[in-house]
Formats: C-alpha cells, sequence, structure tokens
C-alpha cells in the first residue's frame, strides 16, 4: 500500500470560528476519501500554516466517498466518523493554508495530498458556521478556489451551521453557469 495520491483526500469543511462554543472546543474540519479505494488515515500528517502539524495517531479506514471530521475536541461535533486532533492545530479566523500529507513526522512530512489556502479572496467568512466544498465541485481543480465554497446553512447538534461528517450543503450556483 502506497502513499496517498495528491487529491485522494480532499479537506471538504472548515469550522474556524464557532459561534456555539469556544474555539477552543468547537473548531474542526472534514475531509473526503476522493479516491476509489479505502484509504487508511493513521500516521497522515495535517498541517495549518507551516507551524502546526499533527501526526494521526489512530487507524481510521475511510471507504471511498466517505467523510470524516477532524476536531480539536469530541464536543465539537456529534458525527461518529471523528477524530480528535486536540489542541496541536488551532484554525486561524482569518484564514490559513489547511494541508494534508502522507506519513512521514511532525517536523517533516510526507508527499502533498492536498492542501486549500481559506483566506484567499473569494472563500465566504464563516462565523458560527463552517464553510464548506460545494459536493458538486469534489476535484482538486475546484476545491481550491473560494467560489467553489459556501457558508453553511444546516444547523447541527451544537446550534451551529455545518454538515459535519455528511454531504454538504449545495453551494448557489454562480450568476456565469446560469447564463448560458
Amino acid at each position: 500500500e502506497g502513499p496517498v495520491g495528491y487529491g485522494d483526500l480532499l479537506i471538504s469543511e472548515i469550522m474556524y470560528n464557532p459561534a456555539a462554543l469556544s474555539d477552543t472546543d468547537g473548531e474542526w474540519f472534514e475531509i473526503y476519501n476522493n479516491s476509489t479505494q479505502a484509504l487508511n488515515l493513521q500516521n497522515l500528517v495535517l498541517e495549518r500554516d507551516d507551524i502546526n502539524r499533527h501526526v494521526i495517531t489512530e487507524s481510521i479506514e475511510l471507504s471511498p466517498g466517505a467523510y470524516c471530521v477532524l476536531a480539536r475536541t469530541l464536543q465539537a461535533t456529534d458525527a461518529s466518523n471523528t477524530y480528535v486532533y486536540g489542541s496541536a492545530i488551532t484554525l486561524s479566523n482569518t484564514g490559513a493554508i489547511l494541508s494534508i500529507y502522507n506519513e512521514g513526522t511532525e517536523s517533516d512530512p510526507g508527499a502533498l495530498i492536498f492542501s486549500v489556502n481559506y483566506g484567499e479572496s473569494a472563500f465566504p467568512d464563516g462565523s458560527g458556521a463552517s464553510i464548506s466544498l460545494s459536493p458538486d465541485r469534489l476535484n482538486t481543480t475546484e476545491a481550491i478556489l473560494g467560489s467553489s465554497w459556501c457558508v453553511s446553512t444546516s444547523v447541527f447538534n451544537t446550534g451551529d451551521a455545518g454538515t459535519p461528517g455528511v454531504i454538504n450543503d449545495l453551494c448557489g450556483q454562480s450568476e456565469s453557469l446560469l447564463a448560458f
């Protein structure tokens, strides 16, 4: 079993500024298995801005088309498929580069699997709501574009908006797509 290929996992949702819980308790992000095979997340490296890194310690088998929530605490969501990374990673409210790497160490991660800069222009501002990648844009080309993301509207167990561990809310179609 070789390394996970680029784009086989996508970051599909980010809760960086919860309102129902403090950032310390309520931050999380979600990854999606974009490949055709089950992937084990053990030993993959999570990173924010080359500053915060965490190596996934548990064996987590993620089926094709399935989601996994990576959270600071178990209180963050009631999603059954949640892995807690603790205080190792903090999600900046003003944007950050969030990345997943192949097996490596905290100081030397392996090859990049996926990275998104949610502080770039056109990314929505999620306060009390996660920002989510539209489910019709689950590919490496569109997943890095702010125009492919929107603020979640569905409410989950904490009272904030988001869809942790399940398919995201569909983002509204842009004018250019409707004007054909």
